[in-house]
């Protein structure tokens, strides 16, 4: 386990793009969030579930919170998170990202140091639903939001902000499956052909190669 942290799963409930809650999906019949929370209870005692929905969820010891600024998007549930949460440092993480690896997430755990936030930068781009963010960021998000500055990454000048990169993280996740999220029916098409019967420590799933139309089994430890 992971001592004095809380793991806070941004499960909004709009979808826009895919049109319905991801946070619902079902996949080898268990929903996406009850998966993750299954995980992430392997190292987080305590985890909160941010969302604009909270009468749809029946979680057991799990907290479930509506965001304080609400309809501002994912800045705001991490807003909600961190003001909740009776932790000071906070695993932040979106709720359709169904391949995250425990021991990346150990990593970053490991080398916040004395970062405010630390969180994936690959190739210019940034991953800000998988990471650790420290309550300093609450008053300068609060900042953002009455600003209209919603983009999470307009925070991060703000405060004490870090980053790992693609060499550090191919140790832990060669393929970089953790950082994928679901957002479009075709996504989800790729998710359900997940290979089932790994073992424990692996999880099967398919990366799709769009050049050649082809699917490859890939396999990568948690």
């Amino acid at each position: 386990m992971i001592a004095k942290v809380t793991a806070v799963i941004l499960a909004g409930g709009k979808s826009s793009r895919f049109g319905s809650d991801k946070a619902f999906i079902k996949i080898g019949g268990a929903s996406l969030i009850r998966k993750q929370i299954k995980i992430l209870k392997k190292i987080f005692k305590k985890i909160i579930v941010v969302t604009n929905t909270p009468a749809k969820y029946k979680l057991k010891n799990v907290k479930v919170i509506r965001d304080i600024i609400p309809g501002l998007g994912p800045l705001s549930g991490i807003h909600a998170g961190l003001s909740v949460s009776d932790s000071f440092y906070n695993f932040v993480v979106a709720c359709d990202m169904p391949f995250i690896t425990l021991s990346l997430i150990r990593y970053i755990m490991k080398n916040k140091k004395s970062y405010d936030i630390i969180i994936p930068k690959i190739d210019r781009k940034y991953h800000p639903l998988f990471g650790v963010y420290s309550k300093n960021c609450i008053p300068v998000i609060e900042k953002a939001l009455k600003g209209n500055r919603l983009n999470v990454s307009a925070i991060f000048p703000k405060v004490k902000t870090g980053f790992i990169f693609r060499k550090e993280i191919e140790r832990f996740d060669k393929p970089l499956l953790s950082l994928k999220n679901i957002n479009t029916e075709d996504d989800l098409a790729m998710l359900k052909m997940m290979i089932p019967g790994a073992n424990r420590n692996c999880a099967g799933v398919v990366s799709v190669h769009k050049e050649l139309k082809t699917c490859q089994r890939t396999y990568f430890k948690r």
